[in-house]
């Protein structure tokens, strides 16, 4: 069960309401040199889902897991249909240890590097201020393939929802104490990845305290706010 997050909320989500997604871009579009649209290489989405214990210690949830990646990933598919954009995609299964596996962690452990220390706050690099200059290294290109991409779209997400002791925990100290005990937290990025040098083009981050993936529609919506500003 999800508490509702608006009539509990810590200060932190209160800011974060006010920015739920920030995105980084060095090109505007994508055109490719020869004048051709370039294609996209779309990888599964790598989500995971925990539940909240009274306590608030977090518990992976592979039913909701499983459901919210599939949500997403119809998501990402409905939307490149609709822009028509050209792109391939295709399935990572993220426990495996094969190259593709390998470079979604990699994706993962550059992309939480980057909401650190790019974005403003007691973590960021002064040397980051100004610039935006990341990348997971030339070796993306063995996802390629024969798929011929120019770009390589990642997202990552991960979400959190509260137990029925903590939701009732919630309540109460609301209610009797006036205190404000924190719910779930919805986390992710979508990073853009130009397929010939690894380097990062576009990044767009995604911090909130609402929306329920294990259900279709705030999936989507979810979706859509890690697309927002990708280059066309």
């Amino acid at each position: 069960m999800r508490f509702v997050k608006g009539v509990v909320v810590v200060a932190a989500l209160m800011l974060l309401s006010a920015c739920v997604t920030q995105h980084h871009r060095l090109a505007e579009n994508l055109a490719r040199p020869d004048g051709r649209a370039p294609k996209i290489l779309v990888l599964p989405v790598d989500a995971e889902l925990s539940e909240l214990s009274f306590g608030g210690a977090p518990t992976t949830r592979q039913d909701w897991t499983i459901a919210a990646r599939d949500n997403m990933n119809n998501s990402l598919r409905q939307i490149f249909a609709e822009k028509t954009l050209p792109a391939t995609f295709r399935d990572v299964d993220v426990a495996t240890s094969d190259d593709q596996a390998k470079l979604l962690r990699l994706h993962a452990a550059v992309g939480q590097s980057i909401m650190r220390h790019q974005y403003d706050g007691p973590t960021s690099l002064p040397t980051k201020i100004g610039s935006f200059e990341w990348s997971l290294g030339p070796t993306v290109s063995v996802l390629a393939g024969d798929s011929q991409a120019d770009y390589m779209l990642a997202i990552y997400v991960r979400d959190s929802y509260s137990s029925a002791s903590r939701v009732a925990a919630q309540v109460i100290a609301a209610a009797i104490f006036g205190v404000a005990i924190q719910g779930g937290v919805q986390v992710g990025f979508a990073s853009l990845v130009d397929m010939r040098t690894g380097e990062i083009v576009w990044f767009n981050r995604l911090m909130r305290g609402a929306g329920d993936l294990r259900t279709a529609g705030p999936a989507r919506e979810s979706i859509e706010m890690l697309l927002a500003g990708l280059p066309q």
